[in-house]
């Protein structure tokens, strides 16, 4: 099997390949090339010594098989079925190498998740599990960036008419947590007392600038969606209600219905539907029209948003059982 080490900056780490099943029509080159290509991709937890997760941590809190995507460690307990994990290693890969060319789209984010130890933490039902994750372990040994994902909403997106896959949410929420609010503070920045671009765009957005609830709630003036059209200059048409969400959360979900309406996920009926109950500019003329300001912000080159909506289907390289560890 072929090692090779990804460097980034300041930090390096050991990954192994995955190799594309063999297709007699393939020339030995292009399956050379796969290969070269998935060794940059996925790896093994734990193969990176500067990455505060490792296999014994992992297993602790009964994290106990995964494997990386790009050095992002995706974990998940014995319950969760290997097929789920593949695809949210699939989604990963996609949301970091939009273009799939093998490469990150922005080395800037990628290096930041890498530096923080983030990963992916997946359980299997929504309740009644018999193995449970102990997030006390891993809080006390300094690891706490990451994102929860249950295997029961790890979905093709709304194939069922109803479910979005909210594996494109959750990871897209890791990374602007972790990556583009670290790389870019000035711009993207997610905090609780936030001024960053991204935070007034969305302070615009919710109707004017409110960094805690009101009597345990969020107030907005405006809390339903026009059949057609935009809502009139001061109206919100961002009203996330979650009575338990604070400050920097909001400016984490903005961001992710913002890119993701940009890119089309929720340009369908179920999608629409669903939206509509918090977020109005849900396509991506509406999100131009609306919301201009952060539509500038994440159609910008520099930062490099992903603008395809991904289908669990990484096409620069294969994921495979073979690449999943159990420890």
């Amino acid at each position: 099997m072929r090692k090779t080490v990804l460097d980034l900056g300041s930090t390096s780490f050991l990954i192994l390949g995955c190799k594309k099943s063999d297709d007699s029509s393939t020339s030995s080159t292009t399956a050379s090339t796969t290969s070269t290509t998935c060794s940059s991709v996925v790896g093994k937890v734990g193969d990176n010594s500067s990455n505060l997760v490792t296999t014994a941590l992992a297993k602790s809190a009964n994290l106990t098989k995964g494997l990386t995507v790009f050095g992002i460690n995706i974990l998940a307990t014995s319950e969760v079925a290997d097929a789920k994990l593949l695809h949210t290693a699939n989604i990963t890969a996609e949301l970091i190498d939009n273009n799939e060319d093998g490469t990150a789209d922005n080395p800037t984010v990628l290096k930041a998740l890498v530096d923080n130890s983030t990963f992916v933490k997946m359980y299997n039902l929504q309740s009644g599990n018999s193995v449970t994750i102990d997030t006390d372990v891993l809080d006390d040994a300094g690891v706490s960036k990451n994102t929860s994902l249950g295997a029961y909403e790890t979905v093709d997106n709304y194939a069922d008419g109803v479910s979005h896959d909210a594996s494109i949410e959750e990871i897209f929420h890791l990374i602007t947590q972790y990556g583009y609010s670290v790389a870019y503070p000035t711009v993207f920045e997610e905090s609780n007392t936030s001024t960053s671009a991204m935070a007034l765009a969305m302070d615009t957005a919710r109707g004017g600038r409110q960094l805690t609830t009101t009597d345990g709630a969020w107030v907005y003036n405006n809390t339903t969606c026009p059949a057609t059209g935009s809502l009139e200059s001061g109206k919100a048409w961002w009203f996330y209600d979650e009575a338990d969400a604070d400050y920097k959360t909001m400016q984490t979900e903005y961001m992710y219905s913002a890119v993701t309406s940009k890119f089309g996920m929720h340009d369908s009926n179920a999608g629409r539907t669903k939206a509509d109950s918090e977020w109005c500019p849900n396509t991506k003329a509406e999100l131009l029209a609306q919301d201009p300001t952060i539509y500038n912000l994440i159609d910008n080159a520099t930062y490099a948003f992903p603008t395809v909506l991904p289908d669990a289907s990484y096409s620069a390289c294969t994921f495979t059982t073979s690449d999943i560890i159990t420890f």
